[in-house]
């Protein structure tokens, strides 16, 4: 499948990498009228240590607070918001990302705003403390909302004592105790020009926009840079949690360990979950809500991390019906071990290659398809060599992978929600 001439394949990402080691990858999408900076931090919540849990996310949010230039809040994102773009941020695992989507004309100052914020946040102790309570909330929140713990417990399953099965955010005792000297460590460590991709797309020229950042560089020099902590860890039993709340729903998460982000058989992983659960036509969502009205929402997802990853469903069901939502899911899951259908490994090729390519329309998908790969990879995939990679996927490679990874041994089930059937649960996941 070609989906790009030879010439637009060519063209569809530069990188330069400035004297002090900065990455610079632009697209150049001519037909459109927006640019999106995506500024991508090597840092993340497992290169912290437990005493440090959430700093790399409280830095995240201190970064919009004030710079030297730009003292308040306010003229941060309101000179983004001036002029008709959105600003935000992200903290991940294994990264950290700050971006920006603007109409063209603002490409300059955007940058320097966004470099700005990035290299001289001065971290005033007052603000600190001020969204030290912000955070707190925020976490006060996650809890608040029985989707969200139930993630947080089937992560704590999954990569248990290690900072992948923390909340990113960390703790209400661990953002207590984040100082001032902490955060500015972690900055002086991890936001450094070898550490950090600057990624641009849109109605730019590539050129003009390195001869941009090159000039608003001067005087950033790099620091070495700190390991993550691997994932050694190995399942061997079943295992499930479950915690007691008065919900109206009862929300599930069932989850095996997966592949990692450069594993060879991640699209294999990624195309069994387009099957099992993601869209109206797959099957969890025909077997769960359309067939018996078990669920409003059940879905499944993929995380894959540079040495481990997850393959999870979700669902939100009635509290007297979990049992039975419980073990379509589990025999919808095995099934897969018996291999699938031509025809429907083919649907899912379709959908999942078409979802890609209708998403890299918009240039903010364009800029952190780019950064992204480029950081934690070290280089940018064409979408067409992707596409190509899920359309080599063959019925035997599903059978195979799910005989390896869809194992009753590898279960793991969080459950929250009105529910006290623990020993019944944990006896579904034995057979």
């Amino acid at each position: 499948m070609t989906t790009f001439t030879a010439e637009e394949r060519e063209a569809f990402f530069q990188k330069t990498t400035l004297d002090n080691g900065l990455r610079v990858v632009t697209s150049e999408m001519h037909y459109t009228r927006s640019v999106s900076i995506c500024v991508y931090i090597g840092v993340g919540s497992r290169y912290e240590t437990d005493e440090q849990a959430g700093v790399s996310h409280y830095i995240e949010h201190m970064v919009f607070k004030g710079t030297e230039r730009r003292p308040e809040p306010q003229m941060i994102s309101g000179e983004i918001e001036g002029t008709g773009g959105v600003i935000n941020a992200g903290t991940e695992h294994e990264l950290t990302v700050i971006w920006c989507k603007v109409a063209q004309p603002h490409l300059e100052s955007s940058l320097d705003l966004m470099l700005d914020v990035v290299r001289n946040s001065v971290f005033d102790p007052d603000a600190i403390e001020n969204e030290r309570m912000v955070v707190i909330e925020e976490l006060n929140m996650i809890n608040d909302y029985p989707n969200y713990k139930v993630d947080a417990l089937i992560d704590e399953m999954l990569w248990p004592d290690h900072p992948l099965g923390r909340d990113i955010a960390g703790s209400r005792e661990t953002v207590s105790a984040i100082t001032q000297d902490m955060l500015l460590e972690h900055v002086r460590s991890y936001y450094t020009p070898t550490n950090t991709v600057i990624s641009v797309a849109g109605n730019v020229n590539h050129d003009h926009v390195v001869s941009l950042i090159e000039g608003m560089c001067e005087g950033w020099r790099s620091t070495e840079k700190k390991a993550w902590a691997p994932f050694e860890g190995d399942q061997s039993a079943a295992k499930s949690r479950l915690e007691y709340r008065h919900t109206e729903q009862t929300h599930l998460s069932i989850a095996v360990p997966g592949v990692s982000l450069v594993h060879p058989d991640r699209y294999v992983l990624d195309l069994i979950s387009t099957m099992l659960g993601e869209g109206m036509s797959s099957r969890l969502f025909v077997e769960v809500r359309e067939k018996r009205g078990l669920a409003y929402d059940v879905h499944s997802g993929v995380a894959h991390f540079m040495d481990t990853g997850a393959f999870v469903v979700s669902a939100g069901v009635d509290p007297k019906r979990v049992y039975d939502a419980v073990q379509i899911i589990l025999d919808q899951v095995g099934s897969f071990r018996r291999g699938v259908p031509e025809e429907e490994l083919e649907k899912a090729k379709n959908l999942s290659t078409g979802r890609l390519l209708l998403r890299l329309e918009d240039s903010r998908a364009v800029a952190s398809w780019m950064g992204n790969q480029e950081l934690l990879l070290g280089k940018i995939d064409h979408p067409d060599d992707v596409v190509s990679r899920v359309k080599e996927v063959t019925t035997d490679d599903i059978e195979r992978l799910a005989n390896a990874v869809l194992l009753t041994d590898r279960l793991n089930m969080a459950v929250v929600g009105p529910c006290r059937g623990h020993r019944r649960l944990e006896r579904m996941l034995q057979l």
